[in-house]
C-alpha cells in the first residue's frame, strides 16, 4: 500500500511517543517526549507522520534549538519495526529535508548503536558518524554522602539563580570542551533556565573552590528518572574530583525528589567523565551514533 505523509499535530503526540517507545524499548518516556515538552524553547520544530491507510507507521521531527549553530538542524525519523524498509522512513526524511529553511546547510541525526540496519540506512542517505554517545544508568539506592576536598563546597542550585551569575556563566562556557561545543553547540545559563521552566522537577548543583564557581551539573527528574543533561568542570579546576562529588550530591537531591535511577550519556572518547561514572557505579546500557551530512 502507498505511504502517505501528513503534517503532524498535537493530536498525534501520544501516538508518536508510544511508537518511539515501542521501537526503542531502552528509551525512557522523558527522552521520547522531550521535543514536545520543550517545543516552546525551539525556534524550529516540525513533525510529519507516515500512514498506510489509517495506520500510523512512522514519524519524523525537525528541530533547531536556540543554542544550536545557525546552519545545523536535526532530523529524527522513527519507523515501526514491522514497516522497516518499505519506504516510510525515506518518504519522511525527504519531506523534512524539503521543508528546511534556506539557511540550514548541515543535517544531524542519531541512530541507536545496536541498530545496524538503521545505521546502514542513514549512511545510504549520506550521513557519516561523527560521535558515539555511550548511555549509562545508576540505580539511586544506598547513596553515599559526598566528601569533597578542602576548600570545596557543594550547593543545590536547582533555581539556576546565582549572586555571582557572570562568574558562573564564565565557568559554564569555559567547561564546554566537548565535541558539541567545538561544533558550535554552546549552552548558557539562560538556555538551561528556559528548559527548566518547562519541567516539573529541574535539578542543578554547583561546586565552588574557595568560593569560586568550579563545576556544575544540570538535569531534571521525570517519571522517577534523573536525566543529567550536562556535567562540566572549569578547566583550571579539573583533576580534583569535583565531578565525582557533584554527581553524588545530584544523586541525593534527585532521590529526595522521587528519582530511583539516573541516566546520562557521554561521548565514548571522553575518558574523564566515563571514569567518574564507572567509579560511581554506573552501568553502560547502550549507545547512540551521532551523524552529520551536508544538506
Amino acid at each position: 500500500m502507498t505511504v502517505e505523509i501528513r503534517e503532524g499535530d498535537s493530536s498525534l503526540q501520544e501516538a508518536f511517543v508510544q511508537l518511539k517507545l515501542a521501537r526503542s524499548p531502552r528509551t525512557h518516556r522523558s527522552q521520547a517526549e522531550w521535543v514536545f515538552v520543550h517545543s516552546e524553547d525551539l525556534d524550529l520544530f516540525e513533525t510529519r507522520a507516515a500512514f498506510i491507510g489509517d495506520e500510523l507507521v512512522g514519524w519524523a521531527s525537525t528541530v533547531h534549538g536556540t543554542w544550536f549553530p545557525p546552519d545545523i538542524a536535526m532530523i529524527h525519523v522513527t519507523v515501526a519495526r514491522a514497516h522497516e524498509r518499505k519506504g516510510a522512513g525515506g518518504a519522511l526524511f525527504r519531506a523534512m529535508v524539503d521543508h528546511l529553511p534556506d539557511h540550514v546547510t548541515t543535517i544531524g541525526t542519531a541512530v541507536d548503536d545496536a541498530e545496524d540496519d538503521s545505521l546502514a540506512i542513514a549512511r545510504g542517505w549520506g550521513f557519516q558518524v561523527t560521535q558515539h554517545g555511550v548511555e549509562s544508568e545508576l540505580p539511586l539506592v544506598d547513596l553515599p554522602a559526598p566528601d569533597p576536598g578542602p576548600g570545596v563546597t557543594l550547593e543545590d542550585v536547582s533555581s539556576l539563580r546565582f549572586p555571582d551569575e557572570d562568574a558562573v556563566e564564565a565557568m559554564l562556557v569555559d567547561s564546554q570542551t566537548n565535541p558539541e561545543a567545538a561544533e558550535g553547540f554552546v549552552s548558557r545559563l539562560e538556555n538551561y533556565r528556559r528548559t527548566a521552566a518547562g519541567v516539573d522537577t529541574p535539578l542543578a548543583a554547583l561546586a565552588r573552590v574557595d568560593g569560586e564557581p568550579a563545576a556544575i551539573i544540570v538535569g531534571e527528574v521525570k517519571d522517577g528518572v534523573l536525566g543529567i543533561a550536562y556535567t562540566g568542570v572549569g578547566r583550571s579546576f579539573r583533576g580534583r574530583g569535583l565531578a565525582f562529588s557533584l554527581k553524588q550530591l545530584g544523586h541525593l537531591l534527585a532521590a529526595e525528589k522521587g528519582a530511583t535511577v539516573c541516566h546520562t550519556m557521554n561521548e565514548a572518547s571522553n575518558a574523564g567523565i566515563r571514569h567518574v561514572n564507572a567509579k560511581l557505579g554506573y552501568r553502560v546500557i547502550g549507545g547512540v551514533y551521532r551523524l552529520r551530512r551536508a544538506r
